[in-house]
């Protein structure tokens, strides 16, 4: 299964991140300490995360290579 392929799946990814977004507000919120469960959630989640991640490394879904960002093109003038 590719993410393209189910929106079941990209959506549930979706949400993780969200759901890990909303608890890092929190953390910042309540100077800078989880509760026991709010812990427990985003191990689990951040677990979960990496996870995704690496499997997206398994299936070739991730550019491994030099960046161009920033590099100026070769202009080649054929005179």
């Amino acid at each position: 299964m590719t993410f393209n392929e189910n929106a079941e799946y990209r959506e549930f990814r979706s949400e993780t991140l969200r759901e890990l977004q909303a608890l890092q507000k929190q953390w910042r919120k309540q100077d800078f300490k989880y509760t026991r469960e709010q812990q427990d959630r985003y191990d689990g989640l951040l677990s979960f995360r990496r996870e995704q991640v690496n499997k997206f490394y398994e299936d070739g879904q991730v550019w491994i290579g030099p960046s161009m960002a920033g590099k100026k093109l070769e202009e080649n003038d054929s005179e």
